[in-house]
């Protein structure tokens, strides 16, 4: 009775924790569907959920932690240790799917990026993307899309643009695909500023003009009207988009709600009045001009802000001819890039040293050489057993492959011979009936003449035949034996996967058709099929110094041994050409300047074993 009590008590328990267990998993997954709108409001949630985290099994505390760091990265809380985020990847790493493993990765790249490590957190996103599945129904293309974009943030903060563009081009392709429109159309805008730096303003304005487009297109009018200053720059100081740049300018200053009720800019944002300017300057109304390059000015404004009010206003003064402006304008001007470059470098030196920040590293090294010294003994202990159970593994594979190799040759040799003497019987059936039709032709006339003849040639025929009949009786049952062998019967069972493949079928129908032809689909579903059967040959092939498409498809056709003729139509060939690169394929491949033998060449050194006919 009292052990019927206990075990009651026991499963109680256990109920009462897998219960709790799924009520805490179902509010994890709340939680995770509302930080996507509001991550203030997950991070709150989170917290309260903090004090009983402790008691979770590990997977619980894992997918909290993943969370919470979701949710801060969401809420632009920066990260200030990497310890927790390490944990939680190390774990899934392990046990998570293709989707938690690049969140996990990506959410640890964020918090490097916190940190100033920017090398360490571009290493993080690649892993992230390399763990994406992107095959797969369920793909995470808005986190992928993500890591992508923040990438493309770190390459451009270190100008390394090439690389900025193509992040950003996949930013965009998994925000499309996503249907995260705004997003998709937003990298490709900011992929725009990547090639204006590199100097490609023609690139630049093909993309800022498709943008455009695609924001109007998409109700995001303020957005689109952010981006034609872009094009604004562009425009500035060429005399054949003067009307472009007006009917931006109109736009902007009818539609931009950045505008105060005075019809003043916001400060951030008064880089647009340069752009005014200048198109005043360039219609020779200095006096707006210089109104508006004034206007410029805010306070506590950097280097690089300041560098454009003072060019303009030099430009101003130099066309009205006024000496004092210039040489207080130049100098300044000079004085701004001077010290402009100065902070620049300043700001250069401290983001490199930041990024190259080796002293995580190197504690990180420490810390693995310990561990290491600690393991040495063990690692050298496994190393020695495991090198003679693999010494005694190799003797005894290398005994199994000679084995295998004699079969295979024994089977290969059987097969050919069998071949052979069909192909005899066929002949002789051939000639034979031929020499006797006519000898019957001619018994009409003189009958009793041939009579002899007829017997002695009929009696050779069916002597022949019945030697051959016999031979091939043996050779069948050889080949019967030889098929119930592992070593043959795999690579059999692959030819005739392959030859029952529908791709193959279609082939050989399309060889009993002239002039038919194969699609370019035809040729990638027989490639594949042969790479997934026989992988090596694609392989080889591909390592040929000289291999072309031509000698590929030539390579794939003699392996299905379809007719020459056949081959040069679907290649657009003539057959001596076919013959040549037979020849050639033999000779790269088995150093032999034969066509004729490629076939059995290529049969014997990839097992691939063919019945008899």
């Amino acid at each position: 009775m009292q052990k019927s009590i206990v075990i009651a008590v026991i499963a109680a328990t256990c109920l009462m924790v897998g219960c709790t267990d799924g009520r805490y998993s179902a509010v994890l997954s709340q939680i995770d569907t509302l930080m996507e709108a509001h991550p203030d409001s997950a991070l709150q949630r989170l917290d309260s959920l903090r004090s009983q985290k402790e008691s979770w099994p590990k997977s619980l505390r894992m997918r909290y932690d993943l969370l919470e760091a979701k949710a801060q990265n969401k809420a632009f809380v920066d990260f200030t240790s990497d310890s927790i985020a390490k944990e939680f990847t190390r774990y899934y790493d392990s046990h998570g799917t293709a989707n938690e493993r690049m969140t996990a990765h990506y959410l640890l790249g964020c918090v490097y990026r916190d940190l100033g490590e920017a090398p360490h957190a571009v290493d993080c996103y690649l892993d992230a993307i390399s763990q994406a599945d992107t095959t797969a129904k369920d793909c995470d293309f808005y986190t992928l899309s993500a890591v992508y974009s923040q990438m493309a943030n770190l390459y451009h903060k270190q100008l390394l643009l090439s690389y900025e563009i193509e992040a950003r081009k996949q930013a965009s392709h998994f925000a499309f695909l996503l249907k995260d429109t705004f997003h998709a159309i937003y990298n490709l805008d900011k992929s725009a500023s990547a090639y204006i730096l590199l100097n490609k303003t023609d690139s630049a304005e093909i993309i800022l003009n498709d943008v455009q487009k695609q924001y109007l297109k998409n109700g995001y009018v303020q957005d689109a009207l952010q981006s034609s200053t872009k094009l604004m720059f562009l425009y500035t100081g060429k005399d054949e988009k003067i009307k472009d740049l007006k009917k931006l300018i109109d736009k902007y200053e009818e539609e931009s709600d950045l505008f105060d009720y005075k019809r003043d800019i916001h400060s951030s944002k008064r880089q647009y009045y340069y752009y005014k300017g200048n198109y005043f300057e360039s219609t020779y109304q200095l006096d707006s001009a210089e109104y508006y390059y004034r206007k410029v000015y805010r306070p506590n404004m950097s280097y690089a802000d300041i560098d454009p009010m003072y060019r303009g206003l030099l430009s101003v003064f130099t066309k009205r001819h006024q000496a004092d402006s210039i040489a207080k304008y130049a100098q300044l001007l000079c004085l701004v890039n001077d010290s402009s470059i100065a902070k620049k470098d300043q700001d250069l030196t401290a983001q490199m040293a930041a990024s190259y920040n080796y002293n995580r590293y190197q504690k990180e090294a420490l810390e693995n050489e310990k561990i290491a010294h600690h393991t040495q003994i063990i690692l050298i202990s496994i190393l020695i057993g495991v090198s003679i159970v693999a010494l005694f593994l190799y003797k005894r594979w290398r005994n199994h492959l000679k084995k295998q190799e004699r079969l295979r040759a024994e089977y290969t040799k059987a097969t050919e011979e069998y071949e052979k003497n069909m192909r005899m019987m066929r002949l002789l059936d051939s000639a034979y009936q031929g020499v006797i039709n006519a000898v019957k032709e001619e018994l009409s006339k003189t009958r009793s003449e041939n009579q002899s003849h007829l017997e002695t040639i009929t009696a050779e025929y069916e002597r022949s035949i019945t030697e051959l009949e016999e031979e091939n009786h043996k050779l069948a049952e050889t080949i019967r034996k030889l098929e119930k062998q592992d070593a043959v019967s795999d690579y059999l069972q692959k030819t005739k996967e392959l030859m029952n493949t529908e791709i193959v079928k279609h082939i050989k129908d399309l060889e009993q058709i002239p002039l038919s032809f194969l699609t370019k689909d035809d040729w990638d579903m027989l490639d594949a099929k042969i790479a997934t059967y026989f992988p090596s040959i694609i392989h080889d092939l591909n390592s040929l110094p000289k291999i072309t498409d031509q000698k590929i498809r030539v390579c794939l056709l003699v392996v299905l041994k379809i007719q020459d003729s056949c081959i040069a139509n679907w290649l657009d060939l003539k057959a001596n050409r076919i013959s040549n690169i037979k020849s050639e394929l033999n000779k790269e491949l088995f150093g032999e300047s034969s066509a004729r033998t490629l076939y059995n060449n290529l049969r014997q050194r990839y097992n691939i074993i063919t019945s008899g006919e």
